[in-house]
């Protein structure tokens, strides 16, 4: 059999890219990376079954770890009224545009040709909208904090009347914040008319992150730090024992949202019941293995590699 080839898609500068394709080869797979950030040259062409990436015929990889799509962001300053500012700007967004919409494209259309996508590209899709995975997972009796998307200053502080509250961007990205009695002043609120904000109960209790890798925890991690959002300064993280109960709450989270590797955001509460804050399509786990009994990316490169091997498997029983 010749030697399994796995892509990696996001941007060969990522340092998740970069270690998982470090693995891939130590485990001895050929590994590389498709690069679709918006400042290299476009590199893929494509037309029914006919894949190439620069040279490269991707015809012979059929299992691709998504780590990244980049989305079209506009390129110019709406303010500016100068024609050629604009115009420019414009034509910079238009170029990102169609970028995206051809590597959106040919993920979509990968599963029509026995391509393997982990995670498949519509979970990023619904992981940016927060709120929708949030009503995915509730619908399911997966215990998610209560949520409110608005930019009326009434339901605000109607929200926060009974409970504390945290707020955050309703694509994510930012750090999340306590809602206090400063941002509760008609200055303050009258900042969300340009936007909508995503507002939370603040659910009290431990960080926990758990992976799950094709229906199995793999590894699972508390988090100790200070303040609303670990993120923003010093913290810990140990390896940590799940129960049972928690660890089929988080298999059945990924089920609900077509999820074959995530990293799962709980809150553990002081009674021992867990919410689910968010299931991450794309997490990052470098920093975890440091710490990890047995490393997240060696379990995540063993079971590309594994599926790499059936698909070729079976495109031979195929074709004899």
């Amino acid at each position: 059999m010749a030697e399994v080839s796995v892509g990696i898609i996001g941007s060969q500068f990522e340092r998740h890219c970069l270690y998982l394709q470090k693995e891939l080869v130590r485990q001895g797979a050929q590994a590389f990376i498709l690069d679709n950030s918006p400042d290299v040259p476009y590199p893929l062409s494509f037309g029914g079954e006919d894949s190439h990436y620069e040279n490269r015929d991707l015809s012979e990889t059929n299992v691709y770890f998504l780590r990244a799509l980049f989305v079209p962001t506009p390129a110019f300053d709406t303010s500016q009224i100068k024609e050629q500012i604009k115009e420019n700007g414009f034509l910079a967004y238009a170029a990102e545009r169609e970028r995206y919409a051809a590597w959106l494209s040919w993920l979509k259309s990968s599963s029509y040709f026995g391509r393997l996508i982990v995670n498949p590209v519509d979970t990023l899709l619904i992981h940016f909208a927060k709120p929708y995975h949030l009503e995915c997972l509730r619908r399911a009796g997966i215990p998610v904090p209560k949520t409110l998307v608005t930019s009326n200053p009434e339901k605000v502080l109607e929200f926060s009347h009974n409970c504390d509250v945290i707020y955050k961007p309703v694509a994510g990205g930012a750090l999340c914040r306590l809602l206090t009695e400063e941002d509760k002043k008609p200055e303050r609120l009258e900042a969300l008319s340009t936007a909508p904000v995503q507002f939370q109960e603040y659910i009290q209790g431990q960080d926990v992150r758990v992976f799950v890798l094709d229906g199995k925890v793999i590894a699972s991690f508390i988090i100790e730090g200070e303040g609303i959002d670990y993120r923003e300064g010093a913290h810990q993280v140990k390896p940590f024992e799940i129960t049972p109960e928690i660890a089929q709450l988080c298999i059945e989270a990924c089920e609900t949202l077509g999820l074959i590797f995530s990293g799962i955001d709980l809150k553990l509460r002081p009674d021992g019941s867990v919410i689910c804050i968010e299931c991450n399509p794309s997490p990052m786990f470098e920093g975890f293995d440091r710490v990890a009994p047995v490393s997240i990316v060696s379990q995540l490169a063993s079971y590309l590699i594994k599926q790499a091997i059936l698909k070729e498997e079976n495109k031979l029983k195929v074709r004899n």
